[in-house]
């Protein structure tokens, strides 16, 4: 999440129609980078690959709930955290049978499946407004 911030402020100049779906199509890649068996740099390098993409999505979804609704911006956050952490556990539960194939087997599945949701997402958010514009309706009042 330490690039969040700089996410954030990127999706406000080029919208997040372009950058969620990018965010996820690097979490595939990096997924499917794992696969090959390589020394240990390697993993420790894909993993913050891995953490872009995820940077690059996760915060700015979560945008895009709280703002569907702004007066209930708390249960959006709580829709979005359910959904996040919902998502892990299954995606935990559906990652140890396939074990069973091998970690590269099980490796491909994930990556393949979030590059389908990656091709998927760019339809979605084809719509999205990419000007940044004033979000004081979505933000709130600034308090001093």
């Amino acid at each position: 999440m330490l690039f969040g911030p700089f996410f954030g402020h990127l999706a406000d100049r080029v919208g997040r129609k372009r950058l969620i779906p990018l965010g996820m199509l690097i979490g595939a890649l990096a997924g499917a980078a794992f696969i090959p068996r390589a020394p240990l740099l390697w993993p420790v390098a894909i993993t913050a690959v891995l953490s872009l993409g995820y940077d690059m999505s996760h915060p700015l979804l979560a945008g895009i709930s709280t703002s569907l609704n702004p007066s209930r911006r708390g249960l959006a956050m709580g829709l979005n955290a359910f959904s996040l952490f919902s998502g892990f556990g299954l995606g935990a539960l559906a990652f140890e049978p396939l074990l069973k194939y091998g970690f590269g087997t099980a490796l491909a599945v994930f990556a393949l499946v979030q590059l389908c949701l990656a091709i998927l997402a760019v339809p979605l958010f084809r719509g999205e407004d990419s000007s940044a514009g004033d979000h004081s309706e979505i933000i709130g009042p600034e308090v001093n």
